[in-house]
């Protein structure tokens, strides 16, 4: 098709580099809750992913959606980080305002991922039982 419209995103180019940013973002998410120890609280990955899912998050309320993992990896990947992250905070001493917070903070990121994630899914499926 090529071009269909002026927007920066109309056109197959741009849209093949936006899947392929996707799919490296939600990879390297993946490669990190593969290794739990990665995400300890003080590790680089602890702080990257969160930074990651908001990117994925934005774009997708934008109409750029990824092409998600399932709902239930979604899950998982919450499960994984929040336990890392859970089990070393407490090394760190931080102030109890902070990691309560924080912590807050954390699952409301992957709970707007997990949302926006099955609401996609479901207007594929709806889209698909139409057809």
């Amino acid at each position: 098709m090529g071009t269909w419209s002026h927007g920066n995103f109309d056109n197959d180019a741009a849209l093949d580099w936006l899947i392929d940013i996707t799919t490296q973002l939600l990879d390297e998410i993946s490669e990190a809750m593969d290794a739990p120890q990665s995400l300890q609280a003080d590790a680089l990955d602890a702080d990257l992913v969160p930074c990651k899912i908001e990117l994925l998050c934005t774009m997708a309320e934008s109409g750029m959606a990824p092409i998600w993992p399932s709902a239930q990896t979604l899950l998982d990947w919450k499960s994984v980080y929040l336990k890392a992250w859970d089990d070393s905070i407490d090394a760190l001493q931080p102030d109890a305002g902070y990691q309560r917070d924080r912590r807050a903070t954390l699952v409301e990121t992957f709970d707007r991922m997990i949302d926006l994630a099955r609401s996609d899914q479901e207007q594929e499926s709806e889209f698909e039982n139409e057809e």
